[in-house]
C-alpha cells in the first residue's frame, strides 16, 4: 500500500498531540503509512524543526475507570515542511504532488476573508491559490478537512475560498475544482495543555534523550466528522478503535452537546469558584461541596434541558471526570476572559431550553448567573479571594442595574425568560 500524504496546514500543540497522535495510531494498528508535511502559517513557526526531529511523544494524563493513568507515545508521521510565505515555488510544487487529503487547524480567526487584499496573504488565500495551480494542472480533487473551532468550519472555509476565487481574479476552472473537492465539517474534542514542564524532565530519563517538541494532553478524545464516510478509507479510525464518529447528520447535536455542557460549565463555574477564592478546575471539581454543585448542573439542568438521554449525561460523566485531572492545569482566571460573550454562547440555550421546559430558571445555574452579576457589578477589575482580577470586556456591560447586566450577559435570551431570572435574582 502506498502512504497516504497529508498536507496540514499548522504544527501547533494540538494538531500534533490529537490528528497526528491518530495517524500514528492508525499506523500502528493497521500498517498505513501517513506522510504529513506542515504548512507554516505565521512567522517563526517551527515547522521545519519539528519535521526535522523525525519524531516527538504525546504524554496523555487523565482517569479511567477512576484510576490516573499516564500513556507516553511517539509519533512519527511527520516528514517534512513548507511555507508559502518563504518559498511559494516549493510550496505549490508539494501541494501539486500525490496529496490526499489537506487539513487545517488555524485558530477561529484563522478563516477569514479580506476583499482588500489584491495577492495571497493568509490561510485561505493560500489554500485558493493552490487549489487554482490544481486545477490548472488539472490534478484530482482533494479532501479537505477544517478542524477549526468555528462552528461548521469546513462550510464556512469553502465559503471563504469562493470569496478569494472571485477577488483574485481566478476562472471557471478554479470553481468547477473547488466543487468537486471534498469538504468535511468536524468537531474536535481533546484538553491539549502542551509541552508538560512538570513532568518533561522523567519523560526524557524514560526515552533517553531531550524532546524539545513534547506534548501533552488529556487521555479522553473525541473527533466528529461530518461527511462522505470514504473519508474512512483513507483514515480507518475505526480500525484503529479511536473514538472517532462519522456522521451525515448529528454533527450539530455533538457541537451543542460540548459547548453547553463542557464548554457551558467552564463559564458557569468561573464566578461560583473565584467568588470562593478556588482558582483551578481540578481543585473545584474535586471540592465535595462545589463537585456536587457541578454534577447537580450538567445532570439536572443542562442535559435536562438539551437532550435527557443516556448518552448525554454519559458525556457530563465524562466531562466531571476531565475537569477532574490535575495535569491539565486549568485555571478559572484564565477561562474568565470574555466571560460577556462567553455567557451567551455557552449558557443562555440551557436558559432558554429549560425555561421553555419547565417554567423556571434553573437554580444552579442562576447562582452562576448571579455570581457573574456579582464580579462584573463593581467595576473593571474584581476584587477576589484570590487577588483582584481584571475584566478585560468591562465595557461591554450596559449599566449598573441587574437588568443592565443581565441584558449583557444574554442579549440572546427571550424576554419571558429574563423576567423570570430577575424575579429569580432578586
Amino acid at each position: 500500500m502506498k502512504p497516504v500524504k497529508i498536507l496540514q496546514f499548522g504544527g501547533g500543540n494540538f494538531l500534533r498531540g490529537f490528528f497526528d497522535w491518530m495517524l500514528q495510531r492508525i499506523t500502528d494498528a493497521v500498517g498505513v503509512e501517513y506522510q504529513v508535511t506542515l504548512a507554516r502559517l505565521t512567522p517563526g513557526e517551527p515547522v521545519y524543526d519539528i519535521a526535522g526531529a523525525g519524531e516527538y511523544h504525546v504524554l496523555l494524563r487523565g482517569y479511567e475507570a477512576e484510576k490516573y493513568v499516564e500513556t507516553l507515545d511517539a509519533v512519527r508521521v511527520i516528514k517534512d515542511a513548507v511555507s508559502p510565505m518563504d518559498d511559494v515555488a516549493r510550496y505549490v510544487e508539494v501541494g501539486c504532488g500525490d496529496i490526499g487529503l489537506m487539513l487545517s487547524n488555524s485558530t477561529e480567526a484563522g478563516i477569514f476573508f479580506d476583499p482588500a487584499a489584491k495577492t495571497p496573504h493568509n490561510y485561505p488565500s493560500y489554500l485558493a491559490m493552490l487549489l487554482e495551480e490544481r486545477a490548472r494542472r488539472r490534478l484530482p480533487p482533494v479532501m479537505i478537512m477544517a478542524m477549526e473551532l468555528n462552528d461548521r468550519s469546513g462550510d464556512l472555509l469553502e465559503k471563504t475560498l469562493l470569496q478569494y476565487g472571485k477577488s483574485l481574479g481566478y476562472g471557471k476552472e478554479f470553481f468547477d475544482y473547488l466543487g468537486s473537492c471534498a469538504f468535511y465539517n468536524t468537531l474536535v474534542d481533546r484538553i491539549v495543555p502542551g509541552y508538560p514542564a512538570d513532568a518533561a524532565k522523567r519523560v526524557f530519563e524514560k526515552i533517553g534523550h531531550e524532546d524539545k517538541w513534547l506534548t501533552s494532553g488529556e487521555l479522553f478524545h473525541l473527533f466528529v466528522i461530518e461527511g462522505d464516510k470514504k473519508i474512512l478509507d483513507v483514515l480507518p479510525f475505526d480500525r484503529a478503535r479511536l473514538n472517532v464518529v462519522v456522521t451525515d447528520d448529528k454533527l450539530d447535536f455533538y457541537h451543542d452537546r460540548k459547548v453547553r455542557i463542557l464548554n457551558g460549565a467552564h463559564t458557569a463555574s468561573v464566578p461560583i469558584a473565584l467568588l470562593n477564592g478556588v482558582e483551578n478546575v481540578d481543585a473545584f471539581a474535586s471540592h465535595p461541596k462545589y463537585s456536587a454543585w457541578l454534577s447537580g448542573m450538567m445532570h439536572e439542568e443542562i442535559c435536562r434541558a438539551m437532550d435527557d438521554s443516556a448518552e448525554t449525561h454519559a458525556y457530563a460523566d465524562d466531562v466531571l471526570s476531565r475537569f477532574k485531572n490535575p495535569a491539565l492545569g486549568h485555571k478559572f482566571r484564565s477561562i474568565a476572559l470574555n466571560s460577556i460573550s462567553k455567557a451567551d454562547a455557552r449558557m443562555m440555550p440551557t436558559l432558554a431550553d429549560y425555561f421553555a421546559k419547565t417554567g423556571s430558571p434553573p437554580k444552579r445555574m442562576m447562582e452562576a448567573v448571579g455570581g457573574l452579576c456579582e464580579m462584573y457589578g463593581h467595576g473593571p477589575v474584581a476584587d477576589l479571594p484570590g487577588g483582584p482580577l481584571e475584566l478585560k470586556d468591562y465595557a461591554q456591560i450596559k449599566g449598573t442595574t441587574m437588568a443592565e447586566r443581565l441584558e449583557s450577559f444574554f442579549p440572546s435570551l427571550g424576554n419571558d425568560a429574563k423576567e423570570a431570572m430577575l424575579r429569580a435574582l432578586s
